[in-house]
């Protein structure tokens, strides 16, 4: 991987941790965020939809989507 591949994923990485931060923070006072920000993912035609590789926007967003809830249970329960 080049220099730059690694520094982009660094920064990636870097956003999606401060994210999942801060929809945690706000789903304590808000529970019904989660809700919200899975009905923003709803369904729809992506470029590059049929191609082998491709994963679309709303896989991400819901694959992203269940790490938080999943520290949210987590959280909850104690551990």
């Amino acid at each position: 991987m080049e220099a730059e591949e690694t520094e982009l994923e660094r920064r990636v990485l870097a956003h999606a941790r401060i994210l999942r931060t801060l929809i945690r923070f706000l789903a304590d006072d808000r529970p019904d965020i989660l809700t919200r920000l899975q009905t923003a993912f709803g369904a729809g035609h992506n470029i590059g939809e049929y191609e082998q590789d491709f994963s679309s926007t709303e896989q991400y967003g819901a694959v992203f989507l269940r790490s938080i809830e999943r520290e949210i249970q987590q959280k909850n329960c104690g551990h």
